[in-house]
């Protein structure tokens, strides 16, 4: 499209001036040819009067008619002659004769007749002084048919030869600005393609003179660009990953500053709640442990009574209790297989006592799975009413406990073989609607089933 506008706009700019240029030509031209023919026409009409006023100077001069009239019917048969008129010197029309065909325009011309003196005296010391009689006057009319078909032809030929220049012109014209559009489109789209950045394109060396050299540097200048460009991309390139080695190395201190002092706050803060638990703990076993533990070896002095054993049963349930939530505060039950090692230590003697036999199992991943003080104390007593159950209400010989890995989290499998009917599930006591609760804030689920071998199946399952 702008190549388009551009020969558009360099056609007008060039074949305006050819136009104005050929306009004044063609009519310098005409104006001469047709002052030509003016002056052909002239001297015809003045050639035929002279004529005529020779050929009549003597009749003129004698008065005889007669011979005007011969000169007058030889004359009217000039060509183009229309008419012809003798007037003597008083302005009395003597002759007048017309052709016979009289069409067009006329032209008029008068002409006076004149007689000269005889010069007798040819040996005067002075020149002679020439004078002359006017005799009358002669009146012609020439038809314009021919004059104006000289200007027609005149017109025809002059604006035909300017038809043709133009047409040459213009074709010169076109030639001429579609091979300066065709080179100067190449640059413009060169340019335009390197204000993108493209530094692979290149001119066509299409023109001529000035403009072919104008080209050849503006190549140049793109090779120039192009390689300065590349050079810079290298130093950018360089540059670039300078820094970003440079940011990488800043960063990697930052992870490992903020990872230091995420475990140095770690470590206070740990180190903050060991010292609170042990401080806890110290109170509490110090403390309540004390009295209870005194409260029962007084309460063993007592005699024997059914008051002395409730009591002495109760107080023993909260010195159990006591112990298992000094147990979930212990660093040392942190994590899973400890907590659980601890749990079976403190039930194997009540085992042993009532000979069960428990068949433990752990899998390895428990060493892995660190455990919240929270989660631990809902954990240890929902195994203390598990195994308070079984102990007081199953009469069983054998305990299978089993700790594995599953996929959706981490599995616990309490089962005996003892006294256990489906139908006490439905309306089950405090224990187990705790122990379900238990495992709900923990995130899991449990499960109470009979088996086929008989006995009872517990299954709690608690997220990683």
């Amino acid at each position: 499209m702008f190549a388009t506008k551009l020969k558009t706009q360099l056609l007008l700019i060039t074949v305006m001036p050819l136009l104005l240029t050929i306009a004044v030509i063609t009519l310098f031209i005409l104006f001469e040819v047709l002052d030509n023919i003016e002056s052909e026409v002239v001297k015809r009409g003045e050639s035929i009067a002279n004529q005529a006023s020779i050929m009549s100077e003597f009749p003129l001069y004698t008065g005889d008619v007669d011979a005007l009239k011969n000169v007058a019917d030889l004359m009217i048969k000039t060509h183009d002659l229309a008419y012809i008129r003798f007037i003597d010197s008083t302005g009395q029309l003597l002759i007048h004769e017309k052709a016979f065909r009289q069409k067009g325009d006329l032209r008029e011309f008068n002409f006076p007749v004149r007689t000269q003196a005889p010069n007798l005296d040819d040996f005067r010391a002075t020149p002679p002084i020439n004078t002359a009689d006017d005799l009358g006057i002669i009146e012609i009319g020439l038809n314009n048919n021919s004059a104006e078909a000289q200007r027609f032809q005149a017109y025809t030929k002059v604006l035909g030869i300017a038809f043709i220049a133009l047409l040459l012109g213009c074709l010169f014209v076109y030639l001429f600005s579609r091979k300066l559009t065709n080179a100067i489109s190449s640059l413009i789209s060169s340019a335009h393609r390197l204000e993108q950045r493209d530094f692979s394109v290149r001119s066509h060396e299409n023109g001529s003179g000035e403009l072919l050299k104008f080209q050849r540097t503006f190549n140049k200048m793109i090779d120039s660009l192009q390689q300065n460009d590349a050079d810079l991309q290298e130093k950018v390139s360089a540059a670039t990953a300078s820094l970003n080695y440079t940011v990488s190395q800043l960063s990697e201190k930052n992870t490992a500053l903020a990872q230091q002092r995420q475990e140095t706050i770690d470590l206070e803060r740990s180190k903050a709640i060991l010292e609170e638990r042990e401080r806890i703990m110290r109170d509490m076993h110090d403390g309540i442990g004390g009295q209870l533990v005194a409260s029962l070896a007084l309460l063993e002095r007592e005699q024997d009574s059914q008051i002395k054993q409730n009591i002495y049963t109760v107080l023993t349930e909260c010195l159990n209790d006591l112990r298992l939530i000094i147990h979930s505060l212990s660093m040392q039950n942190s994590v899973l297989s400890s907590l659980l090692a601890d749990f079976k230590y403190r039930t194997s003697r009540k085992l042993e006592q009532l000979d069960i036999e428990l068949d433990w199992h752990v899998d390895d991943k428990a060493e892995q799975l660190n455990i919240k003080p929270q989660t631990g104390l809902h954990l240890l007593r929902i195994l203390q009413e598990a195994f308070t159950n079984i102990l007081k209400h199953a009469k069983a010989s054998s305990i299978e406990f089993s700790a594995k890995q599953s996929p959706h989290g981490f599995q616990i499998l309490i089962q005996d073989n003892g006294q256990f009917t489906p139908d006490s599930l439905k309306s089950p006591g405090h224990g187990i609607s705790n122990m379900k609760t238990r495992a709900k804030q923990l995130g899991g689920s449990l499960n109470i089933e009979q088996p086929a071998s008989g006995g009872c199946r517990i299954i709690l399952s608690i997220p990683d």
